[in-house]
């Protein structure tokens, strides 16, 4: 549970608690003049309840609005080499075409784990794995069904418009596990000499980086400056 959704839920119980406390003080003892009556009470309680409803509404809202933790777990088994797996994540919206936004996790032999987001830079749309695709040598690539850009398993742009490799995120391999931040992407090497109106790409000094928006719809100019 995140601090904010503790803190609130922690918040409402404490007002239950002292609102329970007011009612020990409310007098409705029967008296000569006035027979006992259960109404004023029973409204009470009513209130109190429909108070401590409402603030746990409000706490789950703020529980939900926190976003998904930025870290996916997958066991190896879980990935076959050679075959990239998408794994949706909601909070980042989707495409034109309603394609998921996500991640890609792929095995590559003599290369190791790597993960990939699956929007495409230039058009913003989802990219695809087609397993029969072939580009020359290449059988099997990420494709962006938008601008035709194409790349292959390692996530290098080898056919298309594209002025960058794809994106990527930080993994690590546990003992029979992956595990991937996608708290901060990092920003594909350039494709080709970078242009003033190209979108940032990583060069050889070093990798840019960007903080990824857990709880949100990605920007549609997400990481493009």
């Amino acid at each position: 549970m995140t601090t904010v959704a503790a803190e609130c839920w922690g918040t409402t119980a404490a007002q239950s608690i002292s609102s329970i406390e007011g009612m020990r003080h409310f007098d409705d003892t029967p008296d000569d003049s006035r027979p006992a009556n259960p109404w004023p009470r029973l409204l009470a309680l009513g209130a109190v309840i429909l108070v401590a409803i409402l603030a746990s509404g409000a706490c789950l809202v703020a529980f939900l609005n926190t976003g998904a933790e930025p870290e996916l777990r997958l066991t190896i088994d879980e990935i076959e080499p050679g075959i990239p797996r998408f794994e949706p994540i909601t909070n980042w919206g989707a495409d034109d075409e309603q394609f998921t936004y996500g991640i890609w996790v792929a095995q590559i032999e003599g290369v190791g784990t790597r993960a990939y987001l699956s929007r495409d830079v230039g058009s913003g749309c989802h990219v695809q794995w087609l397993a029969t695709a072939r580009v020359g040598e290449t059988v099997g690539l990420f494709r962006d069904r938008c601008s035709g850009s194409s790349y292959d398993i390692g996530g290098a742009v080898i056919d298309g418009p594209a002025s960058r490799n794809l994106d990527q995120f930080s993994v690590t391999t546990p003992p029979g596990e992956v595990i991937v931040d996608f708290a901060v992407l990092l920003i594909g090497e350039c494709h080709g000499a970078p242009t003033s109106d190209a979108p940032i790409c990583s060069t050889e000094l070093g990798t840019t980086t960007r903080t990824v928006p857990t709880s949100q719809r990605l920007p549609d100019d997400f990481a493009t400056r």
